[in-house]
């Protein structure tokens, strides 16, 4: 779409992508003076910016993320001209979730030309976010946490969509109301600390033996701590399995 001010001379250039569908606003505002000093620079920056929104929604076109593009305001110091064969485009590498990506656009006809241009994408994703403010070592519970859409393009780390892979979890840091939380965020519970005493429980063809020990570790469920057994005074490996509870590794 164009429009016109004769009391400014600026361009302005806008690209959103919502559910697949990228609409382009290209703006040109032009005093009577310069309206036919170069007539080619709105279709050239036209074709430029639709050449570089379609490299990006190609780009995500797998995705099932919701995508919002935007194209910065066109140079008006530099003179894009029409290229008479199809603009090639190529991205820079990136993590596929968003951010400031470069597309290079080539014109290849009989005067070849590139021009590079900074797209900024908006990656919009279902992850689990907190319900309220939560201080550290606190652990989630089921009203702590929630689904929610967020711009993850400016996250760091693995960010959580499972909200069964957060509940039960404590949390390294603070964090306020309305936080993604990604995996680096959180920490299994301890179910046994150093000094605990420990229901120590060896199978062994068929035949299951509890006994008491004393944890020399700290575990979270799934580790591997050392545990000394109060009866014989010998040091075992075993796998923390509950709250105050191991298996013995033979």
């Amino acid at each position: 779409m164009m429009g016109k001010n004769n009391q400014n001379s600026s361009f302005a250039l806008h690209c959103r992508v919502l559910a697949g569908v990228c609409l382009i606003t290209f703006g040109v505002m032009m005093t009577p003076e310069h309206s036919t000093a170069q007539p080619n620079r709105p279709q050239g920056w036209q074709a430029l910016a639709e050449a570089a929104h379609d490299a990006v929604l190609a780009e995500f076109a797998q995705s099932s993320d919701r995508i919002e593009v935007e194209l910065p305001a066109p140079d008006p110091r530099q003179q894009i001209p029409l290229c008479a064969m199809p603009l090639q485009t190529s991205l820079s590498r990136h993590n596929g979730q968003g951010g400031r990506l470069s597309v290079r656009v080539d014109c290849r006809d009989q005067a070849p030309w590139a021009r590079h241009v900074s797209v900024q994408v908006k990656v919009y994703r279902e992850v689990v976010v907190t319900t309220r403010s939560l201080a550290r070592g606190e652990q989630l519970g089921a009203g702590d946490i929630a689904l929610q859409e967020v711009d993850i393009s400016q996250s760091r780390g693995l960010l959580l969509q499972d909200l069964s892979a957060a509940q039960g979890m404590e949390l390294r840091r603070h964090v306020s109301s309305g936080s993604a939380l990604s995996s680096d965020m959180l920490n299994a519970p301890l179910m046994v600390r150093r000094g605990d005493t420990v229901i120590l429980t060896a199978e062994r063809a068929g035949v299951s033996i509890r006994q008491q020990g004393t944890a020399l570790q700290d575990g979270e469920a799934g580790k591997q701590i050392q545990v000394r057994n109060t009866r014989s005074n010998r040091v075992v490996q075993a796998v923390v399995t509950g709250h105050g509870e191991a298996s013995v590794i033979f």
